[in-house]
């Protein structure tokens, strides 16, 4: 009988190291960039499967998905700076906004990012090539994660631009899930 338990565990502990069938998926949509000019991999807002859109009014008949991954395979950059204002300073890192919204289509648009909370800003495409503002995906060297500062945000480099110099912490958006490109205001 004992050997018949010890086999039957050592089958189980087997099976538990066997790799996983098929491919690995990689993982679920972090943010998410829609509006004018982006090159979508997905469909419209689904108001049924994706009530934190349809609850902050964000509809869109197609969209760019990007997750954790794809993000953090963008150039990565770090700023270390204080947040909030005049507090401790930290170290994040991530890739450079412009280049999520290039990649994205949107480079020269205006953008509206919406927090996980509902908080919103425009921030123009010009002003965040011009300070180098950061998608940050990291603080201190560790994910930001949901109930925290993530799954992405915006951090700008007062630390190191004279022209920040006592900028307040409105447009340190964090929480970050959607970013809307919008019409062009020649349009």
């Amino acid at each position: 009988m004992r050997s018949a338990i010890l086999i039957a565990m050592g089958a189980l502990s087997l099976s538990g190291c066997q790799p996983a069938a098929g491919p690995v998926a990689p993982g679920p949509d972090i943010v998410t960039v829609f509006g004018n000019g982006i090159r979508p991999d997905r469909g419209a807002m689904r108001p049924d499967e994706e009530p934190m859109f349809a609850s902050y009014g964000l509809e869109f008949d197609s969209a760019l998905g990007l997750t954790f991954a794809e993000l953090a395979a963008f150039d990565r950059f770090t700023l270390t700076t204080d947040f909030p204002a005049g507090g401790q300073t930290h170290s994040f890192s991530g890739p450079l906004l412009r280049d999520v919204l290039a990649d994205a289509g949107s480079a020269d648009l205006t953008i509206r990012v919406t927090a996980l909370d509902g908080y919103q800003r425009e921030i123009s495409a010009e002003r965040a090539r011009r300070h180098d503002v950061l998608l940050a995906l990291y603080q201190d060297g560790h994910p930001l994660g949901l109930g925290g500062r993530g799954p992405a945000m915006l951090v700008w480099p007062r630390g190191s631009d004279p022209a920040l110099a006592g900028m307040s912490d409105d447009d340190w958006v964090f929480g970050i899930f959607a970013i809307e490109a919008l019409a062009d205001p020649e349009d």
